[in-house]
């Protein structure tokens, strides 16, 4: 059975934690590298159990075939003292062994401490009729688990988290997507690439792409609206002729505002009014995706500051959305006809290191659809979330459309990101 979105079993094993005699660091330590690590969608069962090999292999089992995981990482019980058993509890519920995560484990852990040829961890398949999981175990010590699943990128050696993706692609899982930074998942340029959402793919006429344009449509509208979005900027100076475009259509939701009527869009409108009227989930969820198309960009081989995120009216509102979540800079956000879809940024608790990449937002002082004060309020709460390269403009006469002096001023802010970056 495949799940629609990864499902990850997480195992502490140890008696002492277990039994309440010190907190377990394992679990917290796995969740929170998974977090910074994948980008795609995900779930997690969590198991705190003693070093009892009868018990271990039960919860193994159970996560594969009860639970359907797809992948199931285990932490402690891997050292050579007769309490450790959590590798024979593995081998024992194993359909096929993986030598490779073992012996690739055991190598990043000798960069670092020469006690990990004692190490006797082990990655296994566990297949049933309907389903199959990858069982991995990991070391104990939360520095060793981050270790281990990252390798040491500066010195060239590979932690095994990189191979994991492909691995679950294999096997018949769902698609694992990565933060390139954090691990940077292989995938054969053969394999299917995982599908993020309908999209249309615009690539330069000859050569290769060397930036892209990731842009997000209004509401109700689909990512055909801009076909020749890249010909109006470079027709307006800016040098994107090698720019791939990129263009994703939104799923159909229920638009409450609109009485309830299904329309393409990247969040609900609860009313008509106001910052609070968004749809705050399904804005995480936009903004979610649109990181992982910057991500997917990367590992086509563009760097992050020739990747381009923007958006006209709704769209233009996940972008800047999506400027709250980013940890690392892009070439540009840019919002044509939007606004920050927050009440206040005192409302945000952490915006990480605050706003990173610069920000375009442009609109009209005519528009009825997104009044004028949304866009100008919004510039102060950015500036306020860390927002330090910021230009804002409005245009006199334009209403919730776009004018040419407002593409103009896109394509002059775009060259002057691309000249930087080379």
């Amino acid at each position: 059975m495949k799940n629609s979105k990864a499902k990850i079993g997480l195992v502490s094993i140890s008696d002492r934690a277990s039994s309440g005699t010190y907190q377990d660091k394992g679990i917290p330590s796995l969740k929170e590298w998974l977090a910074k690590a994948l980008l795609s969608d995900y779930e997690v069962v969590e198991k705190l159990i003693p070093d009892e090999q009868p018990l271990i292999e039960a919860t193994l089992k159970e996560l594969c075939d009860q639970e359907n995981c797809d992948l199931i990482l285990t932490t402690g019980g891997t050292g050579p003292s007769r309490r450790d058993v959590t590798p024979e509890a593995t081998l024992a519920v194993a359909t096929r062994t993986l030598p490779g995560f073992g012996e690739q484990m055991r190598a990043v852990s000798l960069a670092f401490v020469p006690t990990a040829i004692l190490s006797r961890q082990v990655g296994v398949l566990r297949e049933i009729e309907d389903h199959a999981a990858l069982i991995i175990n990991l070391p104990g010590q939360p520095k060793a688990i981050a270790e281990t699943l990252e390798g040491i990128p500066s010195k060239g050696i590979h932690g095994i988290f990189a191979a994991v993706p492909y691995c679950i692609d294999l096997i018949g899982g769902p698609a694992l997507e990565t933060r390139p930074n954090v691990v940077k998942a292989f995938r054969p340029k053969s394999a299917p690439q995982p599908h993020v959402i309908d999209a249309k793919i615009i690539d330069p006429k000859e050569g290769k792409a060397d930036s892209a344009i990731i842009m997000l449509h209004g509401l109700g509208s689909d990512g055909s609206d801009f076909e020749h979005f890249r010909e109006e900027l470079a027709a307006c100076g800016a040098p994107v002729e090698q720019a791939r475009l990129i263009l994703p259509t939104a799923p159909e939701r229920a638009i409450t505002a609109n009485k309830g009527f299904l329309m393409r869009g990247w969040f609900d409108l609860l009313d008509t009014d106001g910052f609070v009227a968004s749809d705050e989930p399904a804005l995480g969820e936009s903004a979610r995706i649109a990181e992982r198309l910057i991500g997917l960009e990367e590992t086509k081989g563009i760097r992050r500051d020739r990747i381009f995120l923007g958006g006209f009216s709704r769209g233009g509102c996940v972008a800047l959305y999506t400027a709250l979540e980013l940890d690392r800079p892009i070439g540009c956000i840019f919002c044509m006809s939007g606004y920050l879809p927050i009440e206040s940024a005192d409302d945000i608790e952490h915006v990480g290191q605050g706003i990173l990449s610069p920000i375009f937002l442009t609109y009209g002082k005519e528009d009825n659809d997104v009044p004028p004060v949304y866009p100008e309020i919004s510039v102060k709460e950015l500036r306020k979330l860390g927002a330090t390269d910021l230009w804002s403009k409005g245009y006199d006469g334009v209403g919730h459309d776009l004018c040419i002096e407002e593409v103009t001023d896109l394509s002059d802010f775009l060259e002057k990101s691309l000249e930087a970056s080379r």
